[in-house]
Parts: C-alpha cells; sequence; structure tokens
C-alpha cells in the first residue's frame, strides 16, 4: 500500500522540479533559441518522449519547424507547413493520435511518419492573446494511450512557452521598432542638416528642440546653446504680436500654418522669413510644431517696388487721360468756333469722328491701354438709342487688340455705324445691322470683320469717295494690314474687313 501511493508522489514531485525549471529558464532566456530549448528539455523531460518539435507560423501564414530534437532532416523537409490548424486560430484545442495507422491522414504523411519511425503523435498548440502561433510536438515509437494527467501537462507546459514566445516576439518587436525609429531620426538628421532650407523642430511649448544649419547659421545660434535660444527674441517689434498670436493659435489648434515676418540674423539686419509650420502628432498626442523657414526678402522688396512703380504708371495714366480729355474738348472748342457758319453736317461730322475718338480712348483708359476686346469695342462704338438696342447684333469670337489697333478700328466703325444712321439701314425703323467676325481657314489664316446692312433704303454707289471711304481704306490698311472690301448691294450694303493674324499681336482662343 505504501510503495502504491508514495511513486505517484515521486512523480509529481519531479514534474514540479521540471516544471519550476521550466519556467526558471523561460524568465531568463535571452533569445529565442534559449527558449525552445528549455522547451523540449521540459517536454522530454515529463512527457515520457525522446523526440520532439516546436512549430510557430511565418508572417505568410505557414507553419515552420524552428526547433527539433531526435527528427531527421527529410522528416522536416517533407511536414513542413502541414498543421491541423490556421494562424490565428480562436482557443485551439490540443489532438493526440494514439496510432496514426488509425487516422484518415493522407498515405504519404502516414508513410512519411512511420519511416520515422514514430507511431503516436501529440499535438499541443502555443497560444497568444487567445490566438494560434505555432505548436509543439511529441513522437512517440509505439502506440500511446494518453491520460488527463499527461494531457494537462502539456497544455500547462505550453502555456508557459507559448507566453514567453509572445514575450520574445515582442520584445524582438520593440527592438525592431526603436532600432528603426533610430534610423529614422538619423536620416532626419542627416537631411535636415543638409537640406537648402531652414528646418525647426519645437516642443508643445514651442521651445526650439532642432535648428538645422542653415538655421543655426541664420540666427547664429551655437549647438550647445540651442536650448537657451529664445526665437521669438528675433522677431521686428512690429510684428512679434501678431506672429507670436498666430503661432499660438495654430498650437491650440493644431493646425497648419503660412505667416510671413521679419526676423534679425546673426548680422543685426532684419530680413522677411516665411513660415510653413504644421503640428507634430504620435498616437494623438501633440508633441509640438515643424516648419520650415524661406529667407524671401529680396521677393518682398521687388514685390514692393513693383506695387511702387504699378502706382506711379496709374498716376501717370490718370493724368495723360486727364490731359487727352482736355485736349479733346479744346479741339471740340476750336472746331465748333472754326465751322460756324459752315454746313451742319461738315460740322456734325468732324464732332462725331473727335467724340469717337474719345469713346475709344475712354475704353482704352478702362483696360489701363494694354488691350482691348473686340467685342467690347464694337459695343461702346455701335450704341443705340434706348428701345433701339436690337436693331444692331454684333457676334464673334474673342480678339484682342493693340490700343492703335483699337483706336483705327473705332474710327472705322464709327464712319459706319454713321453712314447707317444717315444714309443706310438705320436711317429708318425697320432696318437692321450685323457686325460679326470670324478666323478663316485660308493660308495664312485671317480675321475676317463683315458689315451686313439689311431692311434699309434701297443701295446706290456714291459717285464721289468720301472721307469715311478714305479712313476705311487708309487707316485699316496702315494700323492693321487689312484689305477693305466695299460692296454697294442695292439690297443692303456689305463692307468686309480682312486682317492677317499675323497683324494681331494679341488673339484669345
Amino acid at each position: 500500500m505504501s510503495i502504491t501511493i508514495r511513486q505517484p508522489a515521486v512523480e509529481r514531485a519531479s514534474e514540479a522540479a521540471t516544471l519550476f525549471r521550466l519556467t526558471d529558464r523561460l524568465y531568463r532566456a535571452q533569445s529565442a533559441e534559449d527558449v525552445y530549448n528549455a522547451a523540449l528539455d521540459a517536454i522530454t523531460g515529463t512527457l515520457g518522449c525522446s523526440r520532439a518539435s516546436i512549430l510557430l507560423f511565418d508572417d505568410a501564414g505557414v507553419m515552420c519547424f524552428v526547433a527539433t530534437r531526435g527528427l531527421s532532416d527529410h522528416y522536416v523537409k517533407t511536414l513542413h507547413g502541414h498543421t491541423p490548424w490556421k494562424a490565428g486560430h480562436p482557443d485551439p484545442e490540443p489532438i493526440f493520435v494514439s496510432d496514426i495507422e488509425e487516422t484518415d491522414e493522407a498515405d504519404w504523411v502516414k508513410t512519411t511518419i512511420k519511416n520515422e519511425g514514430i507511431r503516436a503523435l501529440g499535438f499541443i498548440p502555443l497560444v497568444a492573446h487567445g490566438r494560434a502561433i505555432g505548436k509543439f510536438m511529441t513522437y512517440y515509437e509505439t502506440p500511446r494511450s494518453f491520460g488527463e494527467h499527461e494531457i494537462e501537462l502539456a497544455v500547462t507546459i505550453a502555456r508557459q512557452v507559448g507566453f514567453s514566445i509572445e514575450r520574445s516576439q515582442s520584445e524582438r518587436a520593440r527592438k525592431e521598432a526603436e532600432h528603426e525609429l533610430r534610423e529614422s531620426e538619423e536620416r532626419f538628421g542627416l537631411m535636415s542638416e543638409h537640406a537648402p532650407v531652414m528646418i525647426w523642430m519645437s516642443d508643445e511649448n514651442g521651445q526650439c528642440l532642432h535648428l538645422n544649419k542653415l538655421l543655426r547659421d541664420f540666427w547664429g545660434v551655437q549647438d550647445d546653446k540651442l536650448g537657451e535660444f529664445d526665437w521669438s527674441s528675433t522677431m521686428h517689434p512690429d510684428d512679434a504680436a501678431e506672429i507670436g498670436r498666430v503661432m499660438v493659435d495654430a498650437m491650440t489648434k493644431r493646425t497648419s500654418v503660412t505667416l510671413k515676418g521679419r526676423y534679425r540674423d546673426a548680422t543685426g539686419r532684419y530680413r522677411v522669413l516665411q513660415t510653413d509650420a504644421r503640428p507634430r502628432m504620435s498616437n494623438g498626442e501633440f508633441l509640438g510644431m515643424i516648419g520650415v523657414n524661406t529667407d524671401i526678402t529680396e521677393r518682398e522688396e521687388v514685390e514692393a517696388a513693383r506695387k511702387q512703380a504699378e502706382t506711379h504708371r496709374e498716376l501717370l495714366v490718370a493724368e495723360l487721360n486727364h490731359r487727352v480729355k482736355n485736349t479733346l474738348s479744346v479741339v471740340l472748342a476750336i472746331a465748333h468756333q472754326t465751322f460756324k457758319g459752315a454746313a451742319d453736317g461738315l460740322q456734325e461730322a468732324y464732332r462725331g469722328r473727335l467724340v469717337s475718338l474719345a469713346r475709344s480712348h475712354d475704353l482704352l483708359t478702362d483696360s489701363n491701354w494694354t488691350q482691348l476686346g473686340l467685342k467690347e469695342l464694337a459695343a461702346g462704338s455701335l450704341q443705340m438709342q434706348d428701345g433701339d438696342e436690337a436693331r444692331v447684333s454684333i457676334d464673334g469670337p474673342a480678339v484682342l487688340l493693340t490700343p492703335r489697333q483699337a483706336v483705327s478700328l473705332s474710327m472705322a466703325l464709327h464712319e459706319l455705324f454713321t453712314n447707317a444712321m444717315k444714309y443706310g439701314a438705320l436711317s429708318n425703323r425697320e432696318g437692321h445691322v450685323t457686325l460679326e467676325w470670324e478666323w478663316t481657314q485660308e493660308t495664312p489664316p485671317q480675321l475676317e470683320i463683315r458689315w451686313h446692312e439689311q431692311g434699309g433704303p434701297r443701295v446706290a454707289p456714291p459717285t464721289r469717295t468720301g472721307f469715311g471711304s478714305v479712313l476705311l481704306q487708309r487707316s485699316l490698311k496702315g494700323d492693321l494690314n487689312a484689305e477693305v472690301t466695299l460692296d454697294y448691294d442695292p439690297a443692303g450694303f456689305v463692307c468686309v474687313i480682312r486682317v492677317p493674324v499675323a497683324a494681331l499681336a494679341l488673339r484669345q482662343k
């Protein structure tokens, strides 16, 4: 009786000692190999087998042998990837095979196992966070009946080994992350130090953590004095309050910001810097700001000079316009006195031409004497009385004219319009005028402007060449290299003006 009781107690004491040694070795393990060796010693020392192995899922989800004891290379190579569970299988249960002959495994699997001298096997899952990460295997030469105590012991070992592997993998991942972080910081430091722009980084309170070489040289900051440097002390007094307010607002709201300000450099001069900054975040925590400063002093000076020149030019143009209008007023007064007593038609024609010239001058003034659209010019030159606007149709693509071309074409349209009002389609209540233009497909291409009158009195060719015809022919020829065709069709007068594209310095598409 005493012998029966004493033997299990000895076995339990041996098992406890083995498990204690396993726990101690796993705690002290410095590498994955230390974990595997401790596990294999515990498995073979407590589960009655001389052969065992440890397998883990790789990144592709394939079950791979990572440590073996007593197995041939052929066996390991042939059964690579063979497993009853997939990677991440939740709460897997251990599997014990009493005799491989009695299973429904594939013949090649059975043959490989039997040729290795194995009949019974144990598949004990290794688990991390409740999911399968691998397994350890026990192998027996003869069929075996697995008892409840043996199964519990195997599961206990698996738990300790699984926890140790999980801890080892976590530690390895942490070290890899730290290594990657150090490499990333080194790359950033190298890139920042040699960057052709000023790069800085601050903490959550706005204190400088990093200034690259270009920015340290700009402010004259020594490497070992960075912690004492206060960048805000270099701001121009007139800019300090606004820059400080904007930066504090960006840091409070965790938003990006772009601003300009004047900062004192190492020589004591104030330079204009444009700052582009954005928040640094890590796992939702605000770490500070990172930004780039660009010296735009010269660009700002050029822009200021440009604005000053633009203002000066506008003043000169305004003065010129004022004097031209005064001159036209004087010319009108002189014409009135000169033509006093002359035929009304002569004085009216002369006055109308001066008014047309003044109107085109006003349109060019509105465009700063740079360019004028043909459509705007036509609309300003062909102004009907209220209610009669529909009697003049204007249509055509966008075309830009130089000031000289605009004045010449404006005078031509005035002559056509005046003639239509006196003798042509606009002299009655039924007539209509169409002004349209288009780009032709000729070689070389031309802009064809067509004036067509309809519905007016019957047209007859003039008996003499008047000033208007001369102006159309000569002025347009000189300023636009245009060819003018006048057709006195009895049904309606037609004027066609053909301008070579090469003569138009400006053209909208």
